[in-house]
């Protein structure tokens, strides 16, 4: 049965929205597509005419809106798959995603580097960092290599510094294991070991004793 176009409707700057009458969900296609196809109301077309405009425009408007979405903010592909999944098919994000590799726009690799090196990362330990990676889909070999080389002891002492300055004085030598009790249960929580928590406790609580 060859599909017949049944309704045309405006859906966004450019775009409209195309229903045939084998077709539940409306094909979401480029205004330029619906031109140079010659499509209206109560065109029939072949199964396989159909299927091709409808999947070259859904990978057009997939791709542009992509390029929007990373031109606002850099995303992993977990994260540009999730806000196209409302309006395109498993398929056509698929297509999209490739092409935006293709171009160079979406890397996850780059983008986890970037994420490790960022001034919210400097002071986050290696466990906690992995996992914020593979909150957002970052393939465990990628998360891996932007973690090596990290200099976890350098991170907790700088984690260690900052919230030594939140912490009260110390009043009396009693306080001193309290104190310490609290940088390190702060700097597990941030993802740092516990051979690396300690020693960066020791550093950092050395030198706000020499400041006074």
């Amino acid at each position: 049965m060859s599909p017949t176009v049944t309704t045309i409707e405006k859906s966004g700057k450019g775009v409209v929205a195309v229903i045939t009458d084998d077709g539940d969900h409306p094909a979401l296609l480029p205004l330029e597509a619906v031109i140079l196809n010659r499509l209206r109301e109560g065109a029939e077309l072949t199964p396989a005419a159909w299927e091709a405009i409808r999947a070259e425009g859904a990978l057009l408007l997939a791709t542009r809106r992509g390029l929007a979405l990373l031109a606002a903010k850099q995303r992993t592909e977990r994260e540009i798959r999730a806000a196209l999944a409302p309006d395109f098919q498993p398929i056509d994000i698929d297509r999209a995603l490739e092409r935006l590799h293709e171009l160079g726009f979406l890397d996850d690799r780059a983008w986890s580097e970037r994420y490790v090196s960022g001034p919210r990362a400097r002071t986050r330990g290696r466990a906690l960092l992995r996992s914020e990676l593979h909150a957002r889909g970052v393939a465990d070999e990628v998360a891996a290599a932007s973690l090596d080389g990290r200099d976890e002891v350098a991170a907790a002492t700088e984690a260690a510094r900052r919230r030594a300055r939140s912490l009260r004085p110390l009043r009396a030598p009693e306080d001193e294991p309290g104190r310490k009790r609290r940088l390190y249960d702060f700097l597990r929580r941030r993802g740092f070991s516990d051979d690396v928590s300690r020693r960066a406790i020791d550093v950092a609580l050395s030198e706000a004793l020499a400041d006074g």
